[in-house]
């Protein structure tokens, strides 16, 4: 009897305790996954990447546009060309000419024509020069001449001529000056010499004296 009132007697204190209260905390941060961290992280270098470029590009613009602009025709851009030569004709027909016989020897300025059109010229007058002893070829171009006709040219004349002198000028009428020299292989023309004419002396002729005859004395 006695245990089993105990038993009541504890049964009965258990029903009257209350129920224990939930312990009560924070809750604890759960570690985010790597996956997304490293997602943010190459977002961030890119944005990095991208700010610095646009920095770089905004700034070699700014410096462009410090810059002259280039005229425009029609609505059309053209570069400026810088400072260039005077213009040099480009076609051979456009070079003039002039060749002088300096030898004195009968058709070196026709020859020398000749060969020259062999090359593309056209435009070549022939002629004299002033002195007819020349030696050496002289050649005279115009300051507006290409150097690829000077150079043709020139070599021709050095392939046909002993001596071969080459000058430049700026107040000729025309492209090209050349006075001819001696070709190769060839001797100077002799010059003239005169022929003294024969010289007569007078001779003196004899004059007749007249002779007088003695008068007759008187008879006596």
């Amino acid at each position: 009897m006695e245990e089993t009132n105990q038993e009541e007697a504890v049964k009965a204190q258990e029903e009257n305790t209350p129920p224990a209260a939930p312990e009560v905390g924070f809750p604890l941060s759960q570690p985010k996954p790597k996956g997304k961290s490293n997602k943010w992280l190459f977002v961030v270098i890119g944005l990095l990447i991208l700010g610095g470029g646009g920095i770089y590009f905004f700034s070699r613009g700014a410096k462009e546009e410090e810059t002259l602009p280039s005229p425009t025709v029609g609505g059309v851009e053209t570069s400026t060309p810088e400072s260039t030569p005077t213009a040099t004709p480009a076609n051979k027909k456009d070079i003039s000419i002039e060749v002088q016989n300096g030898t004195g020897i009968p058709g070196e300025a026709a020859y020398l024509q000749g060969v020259l059109k062999t090359l593309g010229y056209s435009d070549i007058k022939a002629g004299n020069a002033s002195s007819q002893d020349a030696t050496k070829t002289t050649v005279t171009f115009g300051k507006s001449v290409s150097q690829a006709i000077k150079d043709e040219i020139t070599k021709k004349l050095e392939e046909v001529y002993k001596d071969v002198d080459v000058k430049t000028s700026s107040t000729q009428s025309v492209d090209v000056l050349i006075v001819t020299g001696l070709r190769k292989g060839a001797t100077a023309k002799p010059s003239p010499t005169a022929t003294p004419k024969p010289t007569s002396s007078p001779t003196a002729s004899p004059s007749a004296s007249p002779t007088t005859s003695p008068a007759p004395s008187p008879s006596p």
